[in-house]
C-alpha cells in the first residue's frame, strides 16, 4: 500500500467511524437475524428432506458396503476421481494431497489479496475463490450421495453355473466394500474389477491371491481368504478371471 492509498484509507476510516453506529444494540441485533435465519432454515431442511433411520444394525452381516456420513461425501467422490490400479493411490490423493493444498491455499488467501477494502464486490480474489470452494464442495457431494455403491445386483452376461457360484462368493464375502464391478461396490481401496480378466492371469494366479494376496501381489492390502473349500476357490477364481472377457 503506497502513502496515497494509506491516506485515503485513513480518511474513509474516520468518517465511517464518524457515522458508524455502537457495537450494541445494532451488531447483536444483525447476529440474532442472521442466527435465526440460520437455525429456522436447518429446520425447514429437516422437515422437507428428513434422512429416515436405517435398519437395525445386523453386526453379522458380510456385505454390507459402507458408506460414509453426508459431510464426507465430497471425499468420498475423490476416492473415486483418483481411482486405478494402485490401491494408495487415490487414498493419498483424496485423502491428503487435494485436502492439505486447499487447506494450504486457505491459508496464504490473506498474503496473495491484502487490499485493505472490504466490500466483498471490490475483493474479486476472495469472492471467486470462495464460491469456487464452495461450489466444488457442493457438486462434490451431490456426485458422492448420488454415486452408485450400495447396490450388491450385479448384471453380467454369459456366466456360466461355476461363474455364478463364484459371483455369490463375492457377494456373500463382502467384496464389494472394497472393489467394484461396472460401478457396484465401493470405489476403492481395491482396484475396479470390471476388467480383470483383461490382464492374462491364469485361474491360479486368481485362487493364490485369495489364499495369500501378498503372494502374488507384494505390499497388497487385501485380507487373505484362506478358508474356502477347493470348489470354492475354484469358483471365485473362474468368476474373477472372466471378467471383462467372458463375462460382461
Amino acid at each position: 500500500m503506497n502513502k496515497g492509498e494509506q491516506e485515503a484509507y485513513k480518511r474513509d476510516y474516520a468518517l465511517a467511524k464518524a457515522q458508524g453506529k455502537p457495537f450494541f444494540p445494532y451488531a447483536v441485533y444483525k447476529d440474532l437475524v442472521v442466527a435465526t435465519f440460520a437455525i429456522g432454515f436447518v429446520i425447514f431442511l429437516a422437515i422437507w428432506a428428513p434422512i429416515p433411520v436405517g435398519e437395525p444394525v445386523n453386526p453379522a452381516t458380510t456385505d454390507f458396503v459402507p458408506r460414509p456420513e453426508w459431510y464426507f461425501f465430497f471425499l468420498f467422490e475423490l476416492l473415486k476421481i483418483f481411482k486405478n490400479e494402485n490401491a494408495l493411490t487415490p487414498v493419498i490423493m483424496a485423502t491428503f494431497i487435494v485436502p492439505n493444498v486447499l487447506m494450504v491455499l486457505l491459508l496464504i488467501t490473506p498474503f496473495i489479496d491484502r487490499g485493505p477494502e472490504r466490500r466483498i464486490w471490490r475483493r474479486p480474489i476472495a469472492l471467486t475463490s470462495g464460491v469456487m470452494v464452495i461450489f466444488f464442495l457442493g457438486y462434490l457431494t451431490h456426485l458422492g450421495a448420488e454415486s452408485p455403491g450400495a447396490e450388491t445386483g450385479i448384471e453380467l452376461e454369459n456366466l456360466t453355473p461355476e461363474a455364478e457360484a463364484g459371483l455369490e462368493l463375492y457377494l456373500a464375502n463382502g467384496c464389494t466394500a472394497c472393489h467394484a464391478i461396472k460401478d457396484v461396490g465401493a470405489p476403492g481401496p481395491g482396484p475396479n474389477l470390471t476388467n480383470e480378466g483383461e490382464k492374462g492371469r491364469t485361474i491360479q494366479w486368481q485362487i493364490d491371491h485369495l489364499i495369500d494376496p501378498r503372494s502374488t501381489t507384494p505390499g497388497s492390502t487385501m485380507p487373505a481368504y484362506p478358508n474356502f473349500t477347493d470348489q470354492e476357490y475354484q469358483e471365485l477364481a473362474v468368476f474373477l478371471n472372466g471378467l471383462g472377457t467372458e463375462f460382461r
